[in-house]
């Protein structure tokens, strides 16, 4: 492939929530530099307010027989990568969308994620992904008006040269990092880079299968998520749960439902769950393997995700779901994200920290097993590939898709709550097509 047939290409978000005029500014003086920098080489910088024009402009680059030298995005950015469209209607590609997609890296060629976290869990998985080394940061990104320092932007013009990095700061480390911030006290985070390296380890729950299954024998010792759940899963209703583990559940519910049908990726997980289920004739277990249920339309009363969502590919599984569903069905989700603690919820975490430690007592095995299990290196190699989600990609997420639904906390801890949604009647839910596929 010849050098003039190389291209690097900036992409940038303006919509998705604040700061969008300084990303374009931002990305305008990236593509400045690396005009500058690469004279020969052919450099775009365009704007892409979702996944569709994100697709479309990769598109563009092949049918002009450009290949990337570089592929750079200034976005705000979740934990599983890039955020488009905007908080009322957030789109993120989902890890097997990105699998599945064509992007036209030259010989070389590498990425580049000016974006909050992006070095967290999104990077390696587009090296590991793509065969790309891919860049990103750990940190919260700022918009500076130096490229070596924080400089606040508004002591400049509104035409001067703005850049992107990150850095420690007030979402990070709180109101002490914001004011070693502005007084110059902290260094920018340079990007970092990963290789294209394969999983260390197992990534999946195969590994840990026999760990989880004696720590959650009985899934009563989730007492918020169970009570929650058992209270709004109807006697002779059809359940489907998505990511279903070993089984737990889909067992307790057993007696007093028509049928119940339990996937997961795992078949680890999948094993343990068909010998716990061994002559319970109404349910049934299978492996999935990407965003397709094995059921057929209108098939199901309601599908539960208990601990399982983050892991799930959000738009394409949701179709799935409206595929599945009977009308009148709904979706109950339990899932744990990653928040900061309130100082009005102070009160809530001391309550139930104080169930916790009563629990404690009634269910020490449960609390034994749970020990040895995140102690365990395979747990631990596993929850490197599989992070939790922070809270306000679960929040945005379902109240755009299901306005007027609420989403409780069932629980808090120091940096982290359990969450839950029930959709109603699925009808409500606005699962129209999305930008993309």
């Amino acid at each position: 492939m010849s050098e003039a047939s190389e291209a690097i290409w900036i992409g940038y978000t303006t919509r998705y929530r604040e700061g969008g005029a300084k990303f374009e500014r931002a990305a305008i003086t990236l593509a400045a530099d690396k005009q500058r920098q690469f004279p020969g080489l052919t450099v775009r910088c365009e704007c892409v307010e979702s996944k569709a024009e994100f697709v479309a402009a990769m598109r563009r680059l092949a049918d002009d027989g450009l290949v990337l030298r570089e592929l750079h995005l200034i976005v705000h950015s979740g934990m599983y990568g890039p955020m488009f469209g905007s908080v009322a209607w957030p789109e993120q590609f989902s890890p097997h969308e990105w699998r599945t997609m064509q992007l036209p890296f030259g010989t070389g060629g590498e990425a580049f994620f000016h974006a909050c976290r992006s070095a967290r869990w999104f990077a390696p998985f587009f090296a590991r992904s793509f065969g790309v080394p891919a860049h990103g940061y750990h940190w919260y990104t700022t918009v500076s008006a130096a490229p070596d320092r924080f400089r606040w932007d508004r002591l400049v013009g509104p035409t001067a040269p703005l850049y992107i990095f990150g850095m420690a700061g007030r979402k990070s480390h709180g109101v002490p990092g914001s004011v070693r911030k502005y007084l110059g006290l902290s260094r920018p985070e340079p990007l970092q880079r990963f290789e294209p390296a394969p999983v260390e380890g197992d990534a999946s729950y195969d590994a840990v299968a026999a760990l989880y299954d004696r720590v959650f024998a009985d899934i009563r010792v989730r007492g918020d998520e169970w009570r929650w759940l058992d209270a709004r899963v109807p006697a002779g209703a059809r359940v489907l749960d998505v990511g279903c583990g070993n089984g737990a559940l889909l067992d307790l519910l057993s007696p007093r439902i028509a049928s119940g049908v339990g996937v997961d990726a795992s078949a680890g997980m999948i094993a343990r769950a068909r010998e716990r289920a061994a002559g319970r004739s109404n349910l049934r277990f299978a492996v999935i393997d990407g965003p397709q249920l094995p059921l057929p339309d209108a098939s199901v009363d309601v599908v539960i995700s208990l601990l399982s969502f983050r892991y799930l590919d959000w738009d394409p599984i949701m179709r799935e779901f409206a595929r599945v569903l009977a009308p009148g069905g709904r979706l109950l989700v339990v899932d744990m994200v990653a928040a900061p603690l309130g100082l009005r919820e102070l009160p809530r975490l001391l309550r139930d920290k104080g169930r916790q430690l009563a629990q404690r007592v009634r269910h020490r095995r449960y609390h034994g097993e749970l020990a040895r299990m995140v102690g365990d290196r395979r747990w631990q190699d596993m929850l490197r590939y599989n992070p939790i989600r922070a809270i306000h990609e679960l929040r945005w997420y379902f109240q755009s898709r299901f306005p007027g639904g609420s989403v409780e906390t069932l629980n808090l801890g120091w940096h982290a709550r359990v969450l839950a949604f029930d959709t109603g009647p699925f009808e409500r839910g606005r699962v129209t097509p999305q930008s993309f596929p």
